[in-house]
C-alpha cells in the first residue's frame, strides 16, 4: 500500500500544481479497497508523501515512478487484451448466439454471447441472436422478451438480427423433403431400445433400407396422423462411425404438445442439430463460437453441410467456465420465482443478467472480463465471489468516471455540535469532473451520523469542519490534528428517506442529503464511503435505491 500511495502522489504531482490528499485517497482505495479499513493511517501517509513530493523536481518524480514500475504498469492498463484474430473470409463476418426460451439469461450465457458480440464488433460484422424454440414442452413464454432485453443490454445494442426458430418451420420441412428425395434421410419406426442396440453393434435398422417413396409416405403420416414416439426422421451417416452418438442421429420427432407461439399448427419438430445446421447456413455464418461440449454436434451437422454442399464456417469450441459456490439453473430459478422465493428474474439475489442490469452493473465490465479470458479452450473452475470481484473491479473503473457523489447515513442518529457555524457550502458532485456541477448543502448545528463518537477524539465532517467532544474546533483540513474522517447528513426538514436494497435481499434504511431528490430515475450514483447504487423509484416519500457494489 505504501508503494501505491507514493505512486499516486507522484502521478498527481506531475499532473497538478497542488496534490489533493482526498483525491489520492480515492485512487489508493480504488486500487486496494482494504485501505478503507485504516483511512486515518492512510491519509497520514498520503500527507507525508505529498510533502516529500513537493521537494522533488519533475525529473526526480519521473525517476521515482519508473523505479516503482509505473511505466510497465501503465502499458498494461492501456486497455484490455485484444481478442486473437480469426480465420479470414472474403465476405461479411457473421456470428450468432442461440439461447433457449426456458427463462432469462444468467452468468452461464455471458461468455459465449459476448465473445460472439465482440468479434462481430472487431470485424464490423453481424451478430444474430436466434431463439431455439422447437421444443414445445420447454418454452417459458415470457422468455421471448426477456432474452431479447438481456441480449440487447449485455451487447450494448449489438444484436443485428433476432430470429425465432419456430417461425422457420416451412424452411425446415423444405430441407427435410430434399434430403428424403436424395436418400439422405429416412423415417424410422423402430423401438428406441432395439434401435440403440443395433447402432451400438454398428448394424443398420430395417428402416434404413426404406425406398424414397416409402419415406415420403411415412413423412406425410408424421405430419398428419402418427402419434408422439411412433416415428422419427434420421440422417443416414456412417454406420461404422467410431462415435455411436454420431451414427444415424435423429433430425425430426413428433411432439403434439401445443407451442407457445403456434399452438397446434405443427406436430413435427426439428431437433437441434438439424435446425442449427440449416439456420447457420441460411444466416451466412462465417464463424461458430460455442462450448466444446458441442464438438460431437459439429460432427453430426457436418453431414448436413456435406449433403447440401454448403460452405463450412470456422468452428471455435471454447472451454467451459464452471462457477462454484452458486446454483445456476434456469428451471430452478423459474421454480423458485413461481414459489415467490424470489421477486422475479431481476431479484438482486440472482446471478441473472436482468438482476445485474437492475443493480446498475455496466455491460462494459462483463466485456472486459470476456476480453481478458478470450476464446480459451481450457475449462475453468471459478468461484462465483471471485468472478464478481473481477466484475466489480472493472465496473468501478466505468462508474467512477461518471457517478455523482452523495452523503447517505445508515442507522442515523442526531448529534449537536456546539458553536458549529450555520453554513451553505458548495460541494462538487464529482471530485474530478467539474462539468457535472455542484450541490449546495445547507447546515445547522445538528447532523445525522452513523459513526460512534469517542470522548477526546478529533473528528472531521467531510467537506465541512473539525470537532472534538461535540464542540466545533476548526474549518480547515489539517493533517496535524489527526482527525478521523466521517460522513454526515444535515438534520434539516429536507432530508431524504432512503431504502437501500442489498444484493442479499435485505433492506437498509438510511437518510440522505437533500440533493438526493434530484437524482434521475435509473441513475447510478456513489454514496460516499458506501458504494454505488441505482435509483429505482420513489414510493411515497421514500427513495428506493438498489446497491450495486462498493
Amino acid at each position: 500500500m505504501k508503494d501505491s500511495i507514493v505512486k499516486h502522489v507522484l502521478i498527481c504531482g506531475l499532473k497538478y500544481k497542488d496534490v489533493d490528499a482526498q483525491s489520492v485517497l480515492r485512487r489508493v482505495i480504488a486500487e486496494d479497497p482494504s485501505a478503507k479499513e485504516t483511512v486515518k493511517e492512510v491519509l497520514k501517509s498520503i500527507e507525508k508523501a505529498i510533502k516529500e513530493c513537493k521537494k522533488l523536481s519533475k525529473e526526480e518524480k519521473e525517476k521515482r515512478l519508473k523505479k516503482l514500475g509505473y511505466e510497465e504498469e501503465e502499458k498494461e492498463k492501456v486497455g484490455p487484451k485484444v481478442l486473437p484474430e480469426l480465420k479470414k473470409v472474403n465476405k461479411p463476418y457473421v456470428f450468432r448466439f442461440e439461447p433457449s426460451p426456458s427463462g432469462a439469461m444468467h452468468i452461464g450465457h455471458i461468455i459465449t454471447l459476448l465473445l460472439n458480440a465482440e468479434y462481430a464488433k472487431k470485424y464490423k460484422g453481424k451478430l444474430v441472436v436466434r431463439i431455439a424454440d422447437t421444443n414445445p414442452e420447454a418454452i417459458y413464454s415470457p422468455a421471448y422478451n426477456l432474452l431479447k432485453e438481456d441480449a440487447m443490454w449485455i451487447t450494448q445494442g449489438k444484436v443485428d438480427e433476432l430470429i425465432i426458430q419456430s417461425n422457420r418451420m416451412d424452411d425446415y420441412y423444405m430441407h427435410a423433403m430434399v434430403l428424403i428425395e436424395q436418400g439422405h434421410m429416412y423415417i424410422c419406426q423402430c423401438n428406441a431400445e432395439a434401435f440403440r442396440e443395433l447402432v451400438n453393434k454398428r448394424q443398420a435398422c430395417p428402416c434404413r433400407s426404406n425406398t424414397i417413396e416409402e419415406n415420403k409416405r411415412l413423412w406425410q403420416l408424421m405430419l398428419t396422423k402418427l402419434d408422439d414416439g411412433e416415428a422419427v426422421a434420421r440422417i443416414k451417416t456412417d454406420i461404422h462411425h467410431k462415435n455411436p452418438a454420431v451414427r444415424e442421429w435423429p433430425a425430426f420427432r413428433i411432439d403434439t404438445n401445443p407451442h407457445a407461439l403456434h399452438g397446434l399448427k405443427y406436430r413435427v419438430w426439428p431437433l437441434m442439430n438439424f435446425a442449427v445446421a440449416v439456420d447457420d447456413h441460411d444466416a451466412g455464418l462465417t464463424h461458430v463460437i460455442r462450448g466444446k461440449d458441442h464438438i460431437v454436434n459439429m460432427e453430426r451437422q457436418m453431414y448436413i453441410y456435406k449433403f447440401f454442399k454448403w460452405d463450412i464456417p470456422e468452428f471455435i469450441h471454447i472451454g467451459r467456465v464452471n462457477f462454484k459456490g452458486i446454483r445456476i439453473s434456469k428451471s430452478g430459478f423459474r421454480e423458485s420465482i413461481e414459489k415467490k422465493e424470489y421477486t422475479g428474474w431481476d431479484d438482486p439475489r440472482l446471478p441473472t443478467l436482468a438482476a445485474f442490469r437492475r443493480r446498475g452493473l455496466q455491460p462494459q465490465a462483463f466485456v472486459r472480463y470476456v476480453q481478458e479470458l478470450g476464446p480459451s479452450k481450457v475449462d475453468k473452475r471459478v468461484e462465483f465471489d471471485e468472478f464478481m470481484k473481477s466484475i466489480y473491479k472493472y465496473d468501478r473503473e466505468v462508474l467512477d468516471k461518471n457517478a455523482k457523489r452523495y452523503f447517505v447515513v445508515e442507522h442515523p442518529r442526531i448529534i449537536k455540535i456546539v458553536n458549529a457555524p450555520f453554513k451553505k457550502v458548495q460541494v462538487p458532485l464529482h471530485p474530478d469532473r467539474k462539468e457535472l456541477g455542484a450541490k449546495e448543502v445547507e447546515t445547522t448545528n445538528e447532523f445525522y451520523i452513523e459513526d460512534e463518537v469517542e470522548d477526546g477524539k478529533t473528528y472531521r465532517f467531510m467537506h465541512l469542519f473539525n470537532f472534538v467532544d461535540y464542540v466545533f474546533l476548526s474549518e480547515e483540513h489539517d493533517p496535524k490534528i489527526e482527525a478521523k474522517l466521517i460522513h454526515w447528513v444535515p438534520a434539516v426538514n429536507a432530508v431524504v428517506k432512503i431504502e437501500l436494497l442489498m444484493p442479499d435481499g435485505t433492506i437498509k434504511e438510511c437518510v440522505g442529503e437533500p440533493a438526493v431528490k434530484y437524482v434521475r430515475q435509473g441513475e447510478i450514483v456513489q454514496f460516499e464511503r458506501k458504494g454505488f447504487a441505482r435509483f429505482e423509484k420513489k414510493e411515497g416519500d421514500v427513495y428506493q435505491f438498489i446497491f450495486t457494489h462498493q
